[in-house]
């Protein structure tokens, strides 16, 4: 202020000595410059003192984001930029430690349930060798849906290490569906209702085929519970529609339709969540897109999106087909 100041003081004391008007605003007019380009340097200097310690608290944030939860320790000396980085590493520590007690809890809880079904299996191979040929059949059908359990531990144990999978492949999700029908027919019979599958013109997408299957699993068994009527699955472009002749979704309950439910006591409302979760890991996204009758959408990234190639599958308009089941 005062290297500001002083020039105009001095302008001052010299004005009593001239009787020049023009020498008087000429000095003027040169303070008011020398004015303005001191204060815009140090208000340069100054917004890049601030500026720096903001970026490297940006940086720090996103890693966090990004699931680095690294965050630096280093002080910037300005105390309110330094309080916001010590929440944010405070916030970062605690976020890791819950994610590492939740991994090590899946981790245990995977390895639980292996080894039950590791003693399943010994005992359906043994029922595999029944002289009762309805037995064996039997044994074996159950047998291959314990080794598909076991593999959706695995991508589901995969998925919470490391939020994402790394199995992804290029898949006709047309033939996902073809696979997990005869599932679905004994459950939709036993209830009286039908299971209409259509398939339009599809294409090739980049996903992991257990993690798409779970979530068709999880759609139609949300139908099954809360639905009532047909259910129709429409397989078209890069994504998969559910959607049945219920009551749909509550005006209340499409906000939090999602999300998991407060109490972990809770024994329904997971499904869904779930189902968005393994979704978004795998690169694809659910959503409701109409609430009454509900109507759920799984779609992904076509391969010809990813790398502008002709799609492995193209069916044309003219080979859509409907199957009932």
């Amino acid at each position: 202020m005062a290297v500001l100041l002083a020039p105009v003081f001095l302008v001052i004391n010299s004005a009593s000595a001239t009787e020049n008007d023009t020498d008087l605003y000429a000095r003027i007019a040169l303070v008011a410059v020398f004015a303005l380009v001191a204060a815009a340097l140090l208000a340069a200097i100054q917004a890049r003192q601030l500026a720096r310690p903001l970026e490297r608290l940006a940086r720090s944030a996103g890693r966090v984001g990004d699931g680095d939860f690294t965050a630096p320790s280093s002080a910037s000396g300005i105390d309110e930029i330094d309080d916001i980085a010590r929440s944010l590493r405070l916030s970062a520590n605690r976020v890791d430690r819950m994610l590492e007690a939740e991994r090590s809890f899946t981790a245990d809880a995977t390895h639980q349930l292996r080894t039950g079904l590791t003693g399943i299996a010994i005992r359906l191979e043994l029922l595999e060798r029944h002289d009762d040929p309805d037995v064996k059949a039997e044994a074996r059908a159950v047998l291959e849906q314990t080794h598909e359990l076991n593999d959706a531990l695995d991508e589901l144990l995969v998925v919470a290490r490391k939020g994402s999978t790394g199995e992804r492949s290029i898949v006709e999700l047309v033939d996902i569906v073809d696979d997990h029908l005869d599932d679905w027919r004994a459950r939709l019979d036993a209830h009286r209702r039908q299971l209409v599958v259509t398939n339009g013109r599809t294409l090739a997408v980049n996903a992991t085929p257990g993690l798409v299957g779970q979530i068709f699993n999880v759609l139609l068994q949300n139908s099954l519970h809360h639905g009532a009527g047909t259910v129709v699955v429409l397989v078209e472009g890069a994504g998969i529609t559910i959607e049945d002749e219920g009551h749909g979704i509550a005006d209340a309950d499409v906000a939090s339709l999602f999300e998991r439910p407060s109490d972990h006591r809770a024994a329904h409302g997971r499904g869904l969540a779930l189902a968005r979760r393994l979704a978004e890991s795998d690169g694809g996204r659910l959503e409701l897109i109409r609430r009454c009758p509900a109507r759920f959408r799984l779609s992904y990234v076509s391969v010809h999106d990813l790398d502008g190639t002709v799609s492995a599958h193209p069916v044309s308009d003219g080979d859509r087909s409907t199957t009932s089941v």
